[in-house]
């Protein structure tokens, strides 16, 4: 009977340690194809002055994308940083925008439109749908005026556009323009570089998310620009956890009266591990992007 005990035992041990190395084997053989597939289908980063630039612009948002001597701007923030966003893109030597793209029709995300589209030369402008806000379109309708003008052209966002500059292939991901909230209708765009990516989610909150995950949407990223300067309504533990960033950004005013970042925000990225980078922080951060890595500089 003892004999027989022992038997047993060992057999369930050899099956244990057997299911543990197929386990193993998995994960090996998972990670493997992982590697081949962002070896096969990455590009290689050309151009080694590329980056995504969070300026600071207060309670707003303004994101400069660079790669291969071309630029972007996503949002303008409020008026009265427009000059600031100005100067900071002139000092690069930046005189062309070949890329301008407003989230969403709130004034702390277009609020500099019409001064930008004067000082630069936007080559092309992808707004949300103006058939579909509740808010007034007069400056939107300026810049489109000063866009075609300087012969650029304007275009509606829709889910699946895409877009190059330099080394960045975007996308975007979702526009919500049924959603009732404007800040859920915001374009949300994803922007691949090698074999890095980042996501910019405008101001879209938790239903915006979640029609993300249900579209079944490649959020995954390795830097997330936080919906709605980090209010309570948006970065759903759901969200996030598919997101799976190493870096999340958060633009933000000093001392602002929503409190934003609210504190389970930066709760459940703490929880997660991801670095938190803030302009009420830091002011401009820049993530200078190569083949090997993704380096943080700050301007404070």
């Amino acid at each position: 009977m003892r004999s027989k005990v022992c038997k047993y035992k060992n057999m369930v041990v050899a099956l244990v340690a057997a299911a543990i190395l197929i386990l193993s084997l998995i994960g090996y053989i998972t990670d493997t194809i992982d590697s081949i597939r962002n070896f096969l289908f990455s590009r290689t980063i050309e151009n080694e002055n590329s980056y995504v630039q969070m300026l600071d612009v207060g309670q707003g948002d303004s994101i400069l994308l660079f790669s291969g001597g071309r630029a972007a701007l996503i949002d303008t923030g409020i008026k009265s940083y427009a000059d600031d966003i100005t100067r900071t893109l002139k000092s690069k030597g930046i005189k062309t925008l070949d890329l301008l793209l407003i989230t969403h029709n709130h004034n702390d995300h277009m609020g500099g439109i019409v001064p930008i589209t004067q000082s630069f030369k936007v080559k092309r402008l992808i707004i949300p749908d103006l058939n579909k806000t509740d808010e007034r379109t007069d400056k939107m309708q300026e810049a489109i005026a000063n866009v075609k003008t300087s012969g650029g052209k304007s275009e509606t966002a829709s889910k699946g556009m895409s877009m190059t500059l330099g080394d960045f292939d975007m996308t975007v991901l979702g526009c919500y323009y049924d959603e009732k909230d404007e800040n859920d209708r915001s374009i949300i765009l994803k922007a691949n570089i090698g074999k890095w990516s980042f996501l910019f989610t405008g101001d879209a909150q938790e239903p915006a998310e979640r029609r993300l995950l249900e579209d079944g949407a490649d959020v995954k990223c390795d830097v997330l620009k936080i919906g709605h300067h980090g209010s309570m309504y948006g970065t759903s533990e759901e969200f996030l956890s598919a997101c799976s960033p190493s870096f999340a950004m958060i633009s933000c005013g000093r001392g602002n009266r929503y409190s934003h970042p609210h504190d389970v925000v930066i709760l459940r990225l703490r929880e997660q591990g991801t670095q938190i980078w803030r302009t009420d922080q830091s002011g401009d951060v820049t993530f200078n992007i190569t083949n090997k890595e993704i380096g943080v500089e700050t301007l404070k």
